[in-house]
């Protein structure tokens, strides 16, 4: 593994040396991070900086003139204003975005990049507004810039290592893994890691190097006595906070949330209000000076996107259900096993917000048992349509044939939706189709969407649908599952 991990390493900076996209960005940072820690007498250095970058400097402008910047109607029409108007924090992001945002045009991945820079930009905002209100003895530009960094390898692998990185993707849809697990099993080491050699590389300052090589271990720190321990620390926590709230399902950011603001409490003088009031304000400061960049993404699409990419199958089998089964292995694989795959291909292939298994209970009831998606945990748990009272789910069923509701809102279908429905899912449209053998039903494919697509969907009885309809039969037919 420590082989696999220098190789991967070593090959991905020997790529960043010679290709002429991110290649130059070290050096843009480099410059980014020498920018005045304060504008008293070092404006005039600052200045001729960027105004050498003709985007950055229209984009400041831009940004000076906004509605939420103006004031008194006064026109911003120099870089001096701009900066005594922004301040250093907002430059620093901007500049950093731009050298980012500038490399990506027209690859495959740019979308998901995209979404990457939305992270990095909220994680330096929250660095320094953490740094500012809770140790102003130390430099909240600094810490605004080592949270700016703390997504750097995940960036720069995503960039110069995609064909590596969707084999992990691969990976991680066939053997139902976490991310990083996959990651870890792909490229022989971590985003972390890399972020670390990329900082050595460039030659950053050592703040910055250290910010990137936090491994803090089991027990919560308690003494931070020197500025390197304190942004090593705050840039720490604010990477664990932006992947909660950016990768993790919705339903599990409170929690987490909580046990992170615990584990570094006292190191950093957390209380709990603070830090939630700080994240959403960071949220909204992150959304409105990208919107005035123009920037092709914003935060809830970067959140949908990611958590997209992070989200596993979750299924709610006991142990001793015959789909978990080995007795009923298809090529070495459970049926439960072959069911998370393919319900992962299909979500991912159909890019619905969450996809569920339903089996037929009992002579006319209808229960998930397998899901992905937003709250796929949650829904899958309650999706139970039994009793006398009809519901939309069970009609559909009894038709046994694909079916596509537009507009769960149109009163026909609103009627028979469940209580649960529209509290826990909140689906504007959805798909169901019948999983059938034999002319006997088997389940029920449930795809959902939270906004209505702007045409019908279809194909699902085409390639690759009907392949993978036709594997999750023959998996629930090998599990003997519930009949009709």
């Amino acid at each position: 593994m420590e082989n696999e991990k220098q190789d991967t390493v070593a090959r991905l900076l020997a790529l960043m040396d010679k290709s002429p996209g991110f290649a130059g960005l070290g050096g843009s940072i480099q410059t980014i991070t020498r920018l005045g820690e304060d504008l008293d007498g070092g404006t005039r250095a600052i200045t001729e900086a960027i105004l050498r970058d003709a985007a950055l400097t229209s984009k400041l402008l831009r940004i000076s003139n906004s509605s939420r910047n103006a004031r008194g109607g006064r026109n911003v029409s120099t870089i001096d204003q701009a900066l005594m108007l922004l301040g250093v924090n907002t430059v620093k992001s901007v500049a950093l975005s731009l050298a980012l945002l500038g490399s990506l045009s027209h690859k495959p991945q740019s979308n998901q990049l995209h979404a990457e820079i939305v992270t990095s930009y909220f994680c330096g905002c929250l660095a320094g507004e953490i740094t500012r209100m809770n140790a102003p003895r130390y430099s909240a530009q600094e810490a605004h810039v080592c949270g700016l960094l703390q997504n750097i390898g995940r960036m720069m692998a995503l960039y110069y290592l995609y064909d590596d990185v969707e084999r992990a993707r691969a990976l991680q849809a066939e053997q139902n893994l976490t991310e990083d697990e996959a990651i870890r099993q792909t490229l022989g080491t971590s985003f972390e890691q890399i972020s670390v050699a990329i900082a050595r590389q460039w030659s950053l300052p050592d703040v910055l190097q250290n910010s990137l090589a936090a491994d803090l271990g089991k027990a919560p720190p308690r003494v931070v006595s020197t500025a390197l321990v304190w942004q090593q620390l705050c840039a720490a926590f604010c990477r664990r906070v932006t992947d909660i709230v950016f990768r993790l399902p919705e339903n599990r950011e409170k929690i987490e949330l909580s046990k992170e603001i615990e584990y570094f409490r006292l190191a950093l003088q957390l209380k709990e209000s603070e830090v939630r009031e700080l994240v959403g304000r960071c949220l909204e400061d992150t959304d409105q000076v990208l919107a005035e960049m123009s920037f092709p993404c914003n935060v809830d699409q970067a959140r949908k996107l990611l958590r997209k990419a992070s989200e596993r199958v979750m299924e709610m089998l006991s142990a001793g259900d015959s789909l978990t089964k080995m007795d009923n292995a298809i090529d070495g694989k459970s049926p439960v096993e072959i069911i998370q795959h393919v319900l992962r291909l299909i979500h991912d292939h159909c890019n619905f917000d969450r996809t569920l298994l339903c089996l037929p209970d009992s002579s006319s009831g209808l229960v998930a048992i397998a899901g992905v998606g937003n709250n796929a945990n949650q829904v899958t748990a309650r999706f139970r349509c039994f009793g006398a009272k009809p519901d939309l789910f069970r009609a559909i069923m009894a038709r046994r044939t694909d079916t596509y509701i537009a507009d769960v809102t149109t009163p026909a279908y609103a009627k028979l939706l469940p209580e649960w429905y529209a509290q826990l899912v909140g689906a504007r449209a959805f798909v169901m189709l019948p999983l059938m053998s034999g002319g006997k039903l088997l389940g029920m494919l449930y795809g959902d969407f939270g906004t209505a697509p702007a045409s019908a969907p279809g194909g699902w009885a085409q390639a690759p649908m009907a392949g993978w309809r036709e594997i999750l039969v023959k998996a629930l037919a090998a599990g003997q599952t519930r009949p009709v």
